[in-house]
């Protein structure tokens, strides 16, 4: 039987809200949260019963699965709200950009000598963590889900245990992607920004270098 989840969206922009909306319309009861959820009710309201919206803290309180989307640099003040996301599996959609985000996170990065989303699990102590998603733009994401088996765009992800390996797995194909699995977080050099599999909807020939079956 397919198991259905609760979902609480950190950041609901262009990629929270497009991810968001294809993980209601199969099932999964999402929690879209925002600093000012009022502006989400057009989007609850197109939704129905699988969507609701409300402040960060309750979107985590709600979500067995998290799925964060907002820029890089707002991760300290994220942590501040919900802590440690102890027992919840966590999908990062989050890229560094220096331009925007700054360069001081960076050097801390650097310092403990650690990737972009193993930095995010570094925040986020106690989760069981997934990188997906931010290597697709908004548009793709939003157009390309649900095509044809056979046709299926291919989403990389990276897993740090075998529990967000299986639910991103589920929730990929749940949405219409074929996943494939690149190890775990110390392999997800390769999906940060301007690296091998930052190009959208990789071709098959290029993904299966990094593949890991």
């Amino acid at each position: 039987m397919k198991k259905h989840y609760n979902i609480g969206v950190i950041g609901s922009g262009n990629i929270g809200g497009n991810l968001g909306r294809h993980f209601a319309i199969t099932g999964h009861r999402v929690f879209f949260s925002s600093r000012h959820p009022e502006t989400l009710s057009n989007l609850t309201q197109e939704l129905g019963d699988n969507a609701q919206a409300g402040t960060v803290e309750e979107a985590v309180s709600f979500g067995e699965v998290i799925l964060l989307a907002t820029p890089y640099g707002m991760l300290p003040k994220i942590h501040e709200k919900v802590g440690n996301l102890k027992g919840k599996m966590l999908i990062d959609a989050t890229n560094y950009y220096a331009q925007r985000d700054g360069t001081e996170i960076k050097e801390q990065m650097n310092v403990q000598g650690l990737k972009e989303s193993e930095w995010v699990a570094h925040y986020f102590k106690g989760a069981s963590v997934a990188k997906a998603f931010n290597t697709i733009g908004a548009g793709q994401l939003l157009n390309g889900a649900f095509q044809e088996e056979g046709d299926k765009n291919i989403v990389p992800y990276a897993a740090m245990d075998s529990n967000a390996k299986e639910t991103m797995e589920n929730l990929l194909v749940d949405i219409g992607f074929e996943g494939a699995y690149i190890g775990d977080l110390s392999q997800t050099k390769v999906m940060e920004p301007n690296q091998e599999l930052y190009v959208g909807f990789p071709s098959r020939g290029l993904v299966k270098q990094f593949a890991k079956g």
